[in-house]
């Protein structure tokens, strides 16, 4: 084996280790969701969204009290590229502004928003939406592990 080979060997292991030693995901996590489904060409949530959003986030804090980030996802669909985007990335924008103003306690929320060319995806739902997502903060409230045979330490 010459030197070449035996160094490129080398590397393998060690990007395998790295891959192996960082490989490890979580097996579930905690995750609170709701949508919201906009008009065509529309970017305002309306009173009838803004109490939906309302009512989840009360039902959200009983489940759990205690959150540490949010975020929002946005879609939009339309032929027109640039408009199509930018009327995504208000929708996140507009649904990141109601959810911080429903909050009961000020959290990062992260926004990401995607033009799409069609009204429905394969599934036929619309891609004229936002999602909110909660992240309940699972080490303050002491939840349970996703695996009921690993001890909780190990899991996170």
């Amino acid at each position: 084996m010459s030197f070449g080979e035996s160094l490129m060997g080398a590397r393998f292991f060690a990007v395998l280790s790295l891959v192996l030693a960082t490989g490890q995901a979580p097996a579930c996590s905690y995750i609170v969701q709701a949508q919201v489904t906009f008009e065509p060409g529309s970017a305002e949530l309306d009173r009838s969204q803004v109490i939906k959003l309302s009512e989840w986030i009360g039902r959200s804090y009983a489940a759990y009290p205690l959150y540490t980030s949010a975020a929002v996802e946005a879609g939009a669909s339309g032929e027109a590229p640039r408009e199509t985007r930018n009327l995504a990335r208000l929708r996140a924008a507009n649904t990141a502004r109601a959810l911080r103003m429903l909050l009961r306690t000020e959290l990062p929320i992260a926004s990401a928003s995607q033009a799409y060319r069609f009204p429905k995806n394969r599934f036929e739902e619309s891609n004229d939406f936002a999602v909110v997502q909660l992240y309940p903060d699972v080490g303050r409230l002491k939840l349970p592990g996703c695996n009921p045979g690993l001890p909780d330490e190990l899991e996170r």
